[in-house]
């Protein structure tokens, strides 16, 4: 059933529009990743975070992005997304900024330099799963919403990008079968190479449609229960819940 639940949020990042948006909620997300969380490739480099806060907040969400980088031109531009960074480099990320930035919600996207540079790639899901366990057992509650990796222009990495997107459905498996909040969306549906700028980073409308992806997990999640209620105040530099 829980399996069910989350490739459920995958069939609704398909389809924008088919689910009832959810309002009053304070959603404190933190994007993390490598560089296409940090918006490369997108003309302002927001990259999908400034139109993932234009879905949530007309809904009459609070939405604070949280994050130690500032990347782009919207209003909001915290993120944990490091450019050229591993799954390895961004799980120690990841452990430094939780108890900082204690977001209720992390929007995830990571793997795309394991892949390019055929890093460990066999090790890769386990990897992941490190990551996501270790956001999950830091406080507060939190909601992790986990995407596939877009498709790459390089042959051999696409074809290693296809091999990791095929395990992650077992990685989300593996925590919702435990009763933890993760949804697995797939941004590898809605982006094409054609998309690409560059080989590897999607172009403003890819990113556009990956942020309906993710708005429509949160959606999926927050049916389940699974966007909990902030803890504490909001981080220093993001000091926008509730202005």
């Amino acid at each position: 059933m829980l399996l069910r639940q989350s490739l459920f949020a995958v069939a609704l990042a398909l389809f924008p529009g088919t689910y009832a948006g959810f309002f009053g909620k304070t959603c404190r997300i933190m994007p993390l990743g490598a560089s296409i969380t940090f918006g490369v490739g997108s003309t302002d480099g927001n990259g999908y975070r400034a139109a993932l806060y234009n879905l949530l907040a007309p809904d009459g969400n609070t939405v604070n992005m949280v994050g130690s980088q500032k990347g782009g031109t919207f209003k909001d531009p915290d993120n944990e997304g490091y450019p050229g960074f591993i799954i390895s480099q961004v799980t120690d990320k990841a452990n430094a900024a939780m108890p900082v930035q204690r977001p209720n919600i992390v929007t995830l996207l990571v793997g795309t330099n394991d892949m390019l540079q055929n890093v460990d790639v066999g090790n890769a899901p386990a990897r992941l799963t490190t990551l996501i366990q270790d956001v999950l057992d830091a406080p507060p509650l939190t909601l992790v919403v986990l995407s596939t990796l877009p498709p790459n222009g390089d042959a051999a990495t696409n074809t290693r990008i296809n091999a990791y997107n095929a395990a992650l459905p077992a990685v989300v498996k593996s925590f919702t079968d435990a009763g933890r909040s993760v949804v697995l969306v797939d941004s590898h549906a809605v982006v094409a190479v054609g998309d690409l700028v560059d080989g590897t980073h999607p172009n403003d409308a890819a990113y556009a449609r990956m942020a309906t992806v993710f708005y429509n997990g949160i959606q999926a999640a927050n049916a389940n229960g699974w966007v909990f209620d902030v803890d504490g105040p909001p981080p220093r530099r993001g000091m926008r819940e509730g202005m």
